[in-house]
């Protein structure tokens, strides 16, 4: 199991400077073409983890976790200090992301298939997601073609998202790459506002 991945993989040394290309080449070939639309880019995790072990984390759901990227590479960033939480509502991914989990001996990460429009995570300091709704939306390089696609049901998730969002305790922080699906997010703050990796990179604060 451990090797399952990593033997397709680049060959990889402890201290080698980590690159998309390289993490990506430890997944399927039709994950790794996806990697520049759906995947988050090494650089912006690492902007994360930056801007995370300053501000007191103690705890990271990642709203959409996809192949577990994020969660995996931030939990090497931060050297396993901090819990984190991917969720994903396709069976694949998340067996997949389990599998690379395990490759990468990342034990205090852990996965679930949620549908967190529907099963939110509250009582965590930091969220994250990459643009989490685009799956809804009528756009190209989605994942497969099992979700609905409709400006109708866009709209309707990103309303349950912004609720889900008001459920965050104060000074609760949202980290979006790529946005949340809106430009405004009632009841939060901007506290961070970047160009990261031909996206924009904000950290909103729950007020």
């Amino acid at each position: 199991m451990r090797n399952q991945f990593f033997t397709k993989g680049q060959k990889f040394s402890v201290g080698d400077p980590m690159t998309d290309t390289l993490w990506d080449s430890y997944l399927p070939e039709k994950f790794q073409t996806l990697s520049p639309f759906q995947w988050t880019p090494i650089s912006v995790i690492e902007r994360t983890w930056k801007y995370l072990s300053a501000d007191g984390v103690t705890s990271v759901v990642d709203l959409g976790s996809g192949v577990g990227k994020f969660c995996i590479h931030l939990s090497l960033l931060s050297n396993h200090s901090i819990d984190i939480l991917g969720l994903e509502d396709r069976e694949e991914l998340v067996s997949l992301s389990n599998s690379l989990k395990v490759n990468w001996e990342t034990p205090n990460v852990e996965f679930r298939k949620e549908n967190f429009l529907k099963e939110f995570p509250v009582g965590r300091s930091h969220y994250y997601c990459f643009n989490p709704l685009y799956e809804t939306m009528k756009g190209s390089h989605s994942i497969d073609s099992i979700k609905q696609k409709s400006a109708i049901q866009f709209l309707k998730d990103l309303q349950s998202l912004k609720q889900n969002l008001l459920l965050l305790t104060p000074k609760s922080k949202l980290i979006t790459f790529h946005g949340f699906g809106g430009n405004f997010l009632p009841g939060f703050r901007v506290v961070v506002k970047e160009e990261i990796s031909g996206g924009e990179y904000l950290v909103w604060e729950r007020e």
